[in-house]
């Protein structure tokens, strides 16, 4: 977990970060509960490096035993 959080921190990861403490801020100077939801979201993804961008979608191919 702690190598999870702690490493492969590209640009994408730190503009999500930049999003969410954003959006954390404007939910508090304006009090709306939509912005805090969605800084949620984004800082959901920044921490555990989720999301479709740089091919995080993709699904792993299945690896093909060799006894087989």
């Amino acid at each position: 977990m702690k190598q999870l959080l702690l490493t492969n921190w590209h640009s994408m990861r730190w503009i999500r970060l930049a999003i969410g403490l954003f959006l954390i801020q404007q939910a508090v100077q304006y009090q709306q509960v939509l912005f805090g939801f969605m800084a949620a979201f984004f800082l959901f993804q920044a921490i555990f490096n989720t999301g479709c961008s740089l091919n995080g979608c993709a699904v792993p191919h299945l690896k093909k035993n060799k006894n087989e």
